[in-house]
Formats: structure tokens, C-alpha cells, sequence
């Protein structure tokens, strides 16, 4: 049996079957075989193929009887062999015409190979579904990011002069595990001092001063879903005046990015709100990256709130607003939320 989030999204394929005259669409991208079974595979563990009528997976034999259980809406078909021949020849006795697989997405010979046995390239349909969360997924979401929150909370007064970078990462990421999450959202960032002033800082051995800059950006995952935060503040008790100006200035830039970001406006509004604010107090120069990007079942996905994105919100995104000012060789501060749209707006899911 599906469960009702399950059955609608199988039921979305199958309209766009229906849409595309196609006789089967394959799903090989292990992020999307996620989002339609709530099962992980690695890359090229198994092959999905959805008819109008029924569905298959080809996978490990090691997977065979616990996927088979996990989705007993699927036939489950244990194969350590060639995977993509092996579903050619599948399609070929289920003697299926038209049937689909996601170009973008495929590696060069696999999809080569289903070229030359009459598949037909179509649009990334499955990931596009994604942009969009469920109530279920919507659920997941917050649990992560409440988690992160939650780790911001405990992490914050237990930071010391004289711990590394290093070691203020790893009390982050034993908090988060030890507290239900199955791994982090991407590296963790921890940077001090001068390291602030870099918006993709990786993590070192620095240690920290008496008084200076700090910035955290870390997530988890809950359930298959990823959160995603940034705090930024000094340590000390004699914050130079720039930083305290700087930091004020992407706070407000922050909260009215999260107030712009509403079903019907275009990320390029939600960045350009956040832009403008900051290069109105002269710091525009100095936020060097988009204001935000989806997340969901990947930490980064569509859709972007940046000045190249011709996307327009809709109830369901989960998008992040994270404008930022970095001054080189000095400090930087970076103020990051995770947003659900719904219909009274932009709610903060990285919350207690």
C-alpha cells in the first residue's frame, strides 16, 4: 500500500506520462528514487522504471527483499549485473514503445546507450516536483531545521577563547547526531576572526581569541531532509564599530528578505531586497554571493533567490535568505534562515 504522499507523487508521473504520450519514464538519479520510495540508494544502485500502470526497480540484490518491503507498491527485481541492460531488455519484454529518461541527469554512455534502444530524452520532470514540499516533507523540514536551531542554542555559550575551529564543529556534530540527525547537511563551518570574511570558509585549526569574530553555518539531516543556518556575532566584549554596523545592516537586510519572500514574488525581487539594503549603507561590493537557494531533500536545490533566476515562489518552496557582508582580511557576518512559503507568508523554520 502507498501512503497518500507516496500515491500522489507516482500519480504525478503518471500524468505527465499521460501528457508526454509515453509508455514508461525511468528514474535513475538516487536523489529522485529517494523523493518518490523514501528509500536511499547510492549513485547507481537501482533503476526505477513507472508505466501507466505499474512500477519497477532494479537494484542490489542485497536491497531486494528490503526495498521489496519498504515499497511493496513496486516490483523489486535483485539484479548484480548490468543494470542498464538489464532494464532495456525489461522494457523491451514489458514491449513498452516510448519510454523516457531524464538527459540532464544521466551519465554520457548510460544515456547513450538508452538513445540507441529508443528512449526518448524529456525535461528533469521528477526533480522539478520536488520544489515543492508535502505536508510530510514540510514536516521532516522543520524537525531538521529545528534541530540546527537547537544546536545553535546549546553550541553558543559553551564556545571558549582557545578552542579551534575544529573543535567547536565536532561538539556541533555530536549534538546533532546525539539528538536524532543522520549526518550533517553539508560540511560544517566554523570560522573565526579573519575567516568570517570568507562566505564558503572551510573549517580549520584556528584558534580563538579573546576577542573577535565568529560565524557558524551547519545543518542536519532529519528523515532524508536537510536544514541550513548561519549565526554570526563577536566574542568579546569590545566589538569594533564596523562590525557592529555591518552586522545590524544584514540583520535588517535578513528580516526584510524574509518579509519579500511571499507566493507570487520572484527570487530575483527576494535577492534584490536584500541587495539593495546593503549597497544602500555602501556594502554592496561586499555581498559576493546569491541571498539564498532551495533546500530540501539536497542541501542546495531549486529554487535560487539570486538575480539570474527567472523563478516565481510558490506555497511549498522551501527556500534560505542569507545576505551577507564580508570585509577582507577583517571579518565578515552572514545571517541565514530557512523559510517555508505558505499562504501568510515566509515562516521561519530554523526556530526553537
Amino acid at each position: 500500500m502507498m501512503n497518500q504522499y507516496v500515491q500522489a507523487k507516482f500519480s504525478a508521473v503518471r500524468a505527465f506520462l499521460r501528457k508526454n504520450k509515453l509508455d514508461g519514464l525511468l528514474v535513475t538519479d538516487y536523489v529522485d528514487q529517494f523523493y518518490l520510495a523514501n528509500f536511499f540508494f547510492y549513485h547507481g544502485e537501482a533503476i526505477f522504471l513507472i508505466t501507466p500502470k505499474a512500477s519497477y526497480a532494479l537494484t542490489r540484490g542485497l536491497y531486494e527483499k528490503t526495498f521489496g518491503k519498504a515499497a511493496p507498491f513496486m516490483h523489486v527485481i535483485g539484479d548484480d549485473g548490468d543494470r542498464v541492460q538489464s532494464m532495456i531488455a525489461l522494457v523491451k519484454k514489458l514491449g513498452l514503445k516510448k519510454v523516457g529518461f531524464d538527459a540532464a541527469k544521466e551519465g554520457y554512455a548510460s544515456g547513450k546507450l538508452f538513445a540507441k534502444n529508443g528512449f526518448v530524452e524529456v525535461e528533469s520532470f521528477v526533480t522539478s516536483l520536488r520544489t515543492t514540499k508535502d505536508a510530510q516533507e514540510l514536516k521532516h523540514l522543520r524537525a531538521a531545521n529545528r534541530l540546527a536551531y537547537l544546536t545553535y542554542e546549546y553550541i553558543q555559550p559553551r564556545i571558549k577563547t582557545g578552542m579551534t575551529e575544529g573543535e567547536v564543529a565536532a561538539e556541533m556534530e555530536y549534538f546533532m547526531r546525539k539528538n536524532g540527525a543522520k549526518c550533517t547537511s553539508f560540511f560544517t563551518i566554523v570560522a573565526f576572526g579573519e575567516h568570517t570574511a570568507d562566505p564558503h570558509y572551510e573549517t580549520g585549526t584556528r584558534k580563538l581569541k579573546k576577542e573577535d569574530a565568529v560565524l557558524l553555518d551547519f545543518g542536519c539531516v532529519v528523515n532524508g531532509y536537510c536544514s541550513d543556518m548561519t549565526r554570526s556575532w563577536w566574542h568579546g566584549n569590545k566589538a569594533p564599530a564596523e562590525y557592529t554596523k555591518i552586522w545590524k545592516i544584514v540583520d535588517n537586510a535578513r528580516k526584510q528578505g524574509i518579509k519579500a519572500a511571499r507566493i507570487g514574488t520572484a527570487c530575483q525581487a527576494v535577492d534584490g531586497t536584500c541587495r539593495q539594503l546593503i549597497a544602500a549603507q555602501g556594502y554592496g561590493e561586499f555581498f559576493t554571493h546569491g541571498t539564498g537557494h532551495g533546500v530540501g531533500i539536497e542541501i542546495h536545490e531549486n529554487p535560487y533567490n539570486n538575480q539570474t533566476s527567472s523563478y516565481v515562489l510558490k506555497e511549498g518552496n522551501i527556500v534560505t535568505v542569507e545576505p551577507g557582508i564580508y570585509l577582507p582580511g577583517k571579518f565578515g557576518v552572514r545571517l541565514e534562515d530557512t523559510v517555508a512559503i505558505t499562504q501568510n507568508g515566509a515562516k521561519i523554520l530554523t526556530r526553537k
